[in-house]
């Protein structure tokens, strides 16, 4: 087991991570100014909102990135795509190919949308053994398989369908007997497939999307498969879609010999921010069912202050407490029981379950008498919203407080008011007398407080793969060597995504990130940092940097510069300790204000703000923060910034901020903002970016 509390993320997860660099250097002056650059004539909207260094087709409409894959040499990137519109339709399988994950090559159409056929989100694996049998007889080069969601937009069925190269991906020729998987759905999409070396079969995830589930399939041939499991719902699903599953085996840094499995399922209208965004559950995967760990979010660690009940934390239920029926089991779990779906949201390790023998099985739960000692009983509880599954608050015989589930099997705290009721003597009685669907409940922790307890939402107690407005969809790089975990996602959101003002192209993919899981003082976090390739292109020498010197000193520097350009990589550290007011860098600035990224001491947060008085699409004017999960002293921040494209690394790479901004194109000054204690900073570095896509274009968007 992983020893969580209390745990200070070392130098070994920082080394993980990309981080643990030294932030002064005696050979190095403090601030250190190269010539001031020339003034340049004002760019058009079109020129300063391209990037230079992610990839955007040249024009048209894009959005998920599909099929990624390492073949001979090339990285190909696919994505949905409208060859004719800056809208979406039509979709396709757009394509590009690099061999160094930044300077892309747009090609031709690969998988195009016919009549009755659009080509949605998918992956793609190189079948070296040609157990498909495409590649025809004594041919050296694999074929490349793709698994993708047929559309039909006539029926508005999805189902998922395969097709073949074997032209190092230029052209797919589509399977004979698609589709493979049909099951006459209209909301069953984006096959992730992956080879399973343990059970020597391959895996398929398909989402339900309207279910919020993921539904497993296995297969020896890639064209007959096996469904074998579910999961979900979970995390944040109420009422929203899920989208773009992957699941992928990651060893933990600075657990030597520990892996973990990790799900991605990408949400819409679920997110953190609203719109959509790109959840993930740790836990682990047999080649048949995923078992996801609970999570110790940041807003659901920290128990209330209080007289406590019971915690459930035992092996056994705590003395005094009374069973009867089948329905409780013989103590507390740690999980979610045979057939159950996903639990989550239970303080520490137990919770008391009602699902022993499945939804069939009845029985109660009842506390010895406690005496009530503060105004209010608050406890967590998930399950049956009806009332045969019910937790009671009973004295002298009466119930006199009643509480049920809202059918999941996320825990949710409630809290009653029992001020009258101080001073007498008191039960709870945990019922479930249902025997139909959501016939279960699941209690844990009461505990009696001086206020009722803040119930965190879904999306605030979901682990987030990135915190910012603009990053979806992600997926990885296939048959990559020396087994690196990269991916890259689609910097937009569904909430604005066709009204972005960019319109003879719309859309952008993030910068190639390279993935690690490390332990943090709340659990297995997901850590993100920008590939090596992507530092290849920054300029050996800083335009600004400066090393253990006063934040006004930073600020004042700044002043000397009119503009540092529009492709940086800023890079800023200092000391968690020493600071009293928000710190961070100001980009963009200009007469009508600026884009600020930084750190505030009150939150513990790194934040975006994007804030604007003329937003350029409805959504824009928004400020985004993410809580720390690190409690070392040193605080980093690294941002890329292009074009419109912001991306933020904080704590080298466990927390990111990805988001989209469309300041005016007259506005590329940086400052740098500080409150009154003054701070000393031990690194502001900014370095410029060479452009690896577009030359400067002409015109006006």
């Amino acid at each position: 087991m992983l020893n969580r509390r209390g745990f200070s993320l070392g130098s070994m997860a920082l080394a993980g991570c990309g981080g643990g660099a030294s932030t002064t250097s005696p050979e190095t002056p403090p601030i250190v100014n190269p010539p001031v650059p020339p003034s340049q004539p004002p760019l058009s909207k079109l020129d300063a909102w391209r990037p230079r260094f992610h990839y955007s087709p040249a024009r048209n409409w894009m959005n998920d990135p599909n099929g990624l894959v390492y073949v001979d040499g090339e990285y190909h990137l696919y994505y949905q795509y409208n060859p004719f519109d800056a809208q979406w339709g039509n979709i396709s399988w757009g394509h590009a190919v690099s061999t160094d994950l930044m300077s892309w090559r747009e090609l031709p159409v690969a998988i195009p949308a016919s009549e009755h056929v659009m080509a949605f989100s998918g992956s793609v694996v190189v079948d070296h053994d040609n157990t498909a049998g495409f590649a025809p007889a004594g041919s050296k080069a694999p074929a490349m398989l793709a698994f993708f969601t047929g559309f039909d937009p006539v029926t508005k069925i999805q189902s998922q369908h395969l097709a073949y190269s074997l032209d190092r991906g230029r052209n797919y020729v589509p399977y004979a007997g698609n589709p493979i998987i049909d099951i006459g759905s209209k909301e069953f999409r984006d096959p992730n497939v992956f080879w399973h070396e343990p059970t020597k079969r391959w895996v398929m995830l398909v989402v339900a999307a309207l279910e919020q589930e993921v539904w497993f399939y296995t297969s020896t041939n890639f064209k007959n498969w096996t469904k074998v499991s579910t999961f979900g719902p979970a995390g944040s699903a109420a009422n929203n879609i899920w989208e773009v599953p992957e699941l992928m085996e990651m060893p933990v840094v600075g657990a030597p010999g520990q892996k973990r499995w990790v799900l991605i399922v990408s949400v819409n209208l679920g997110s953190i921010w609203g719109g959509s965004g790109v959840q993930y559950f740790v836990g682990d995967f047999d080649g048949t069912r995923f078992v996801a760990e609970a999570s110790e979010a940041l807003d659901a660690v920290t128990p209330p202050q209080g007289d406590l009940v019971a915690d459930f934390e035992g092996d056994r239920f705590p003395a005094g407490w009374q069973v009867t029926g089948s329905a409780f089991g013989g103590g507390p779990v740690a999980g979610s029981l045979d057939g159950q779906q996903h639990v989550g949201g239970f303080l520490g390790r137990r919770f008391a379950s009602s699902f022993h023998g499945g939804d069939a099985s009845t029985g109660t739960l009842t506390s010895p008498v406690f005496m009530i000692t503060k105004p209010f009983l608050c406890f967590q509880i998930a399950g049956g919203r009806g009332h045969a599954t019910r937790v009671e608050l009973v004295i002298g015989g009466r119930v006199l407080q009643q509480a049920s589930g809202d059918d999941t099997e996320i825990l949710k705290w409630v809290s009653w008011d029992v001020a009258s009721l101080v001073g007498l003597g008191a039960q709870l009685r945990v019922v479930d007398e249902a025997t139909g669907g959501w016939g279960h409940i699941s209690v844990d922790h009461f505990v009696m407080t001086d206020r009722p307890v803040h119930q965190p939402t879904n999306a605030e107690i979901t682990l987030w793969a990135d915190y910012g407005r603009d990053f979806y969809a992600p997926i990885t790089f296939t048959n990559m060597p020396g087994g690196r975990r990269i991916w890259l996602g689609w910097m937009s959101n569904w909430d604005y995504a066709r009204a972005l003002p960019t319109q003879t192209w719309r859309g952008q993919q993030s910068l190639p990130r390279e993935l690690s899981l490390a332990v943090t003082p709340h659990g297995l976090r997901l850590c993100q940092t920008v590939v090596d390739e992507a530092k290849a292109f920054v300029s050996a020498t800083p335009l600004q940097r400066a090393t253990d010197v006063p934040a006004s000193q930073v600020a004042a520097s700044l002043t000397e510069f009119a503009s540092l350009g529009r492709q940086l990589r800023l890079r800023l550290r200092l000391s968690r300790a020493t600071l009293q007011a928000p710190v961070g860098v100001e980009l963009f600035k200009g007469f009508v204000g600026s884009v600020k990224v930084g750190f505030d001491p009150a939150s513990d947060s790194f934040f975006v703000d994007r804030r604007t008085s003329s937003p350029e699409f409805a959504g824009q004017s928004e400020r985004h923060l993410a809580r720390r999960v690190m409690n070392t002293d040193e605080l980093s921040i690294e941002i890329w910034v292009d074009g419109s494209t912001l991306e933020v690394f904080a704590d080298y790479g466990l927390v990111v901020i990805s988001d989209l901004v469309y300041p005016d194109p007259a506005a590329s000054s940086l400052g740098f903002f500080h409150g009154a204690e003054n701070p000393r900073v031990g690194l502001f570095e900014v370095g410029a970016v060479q452009a690896t896509m577009y030359p400067l274009l002409s015109g006006t968007p």
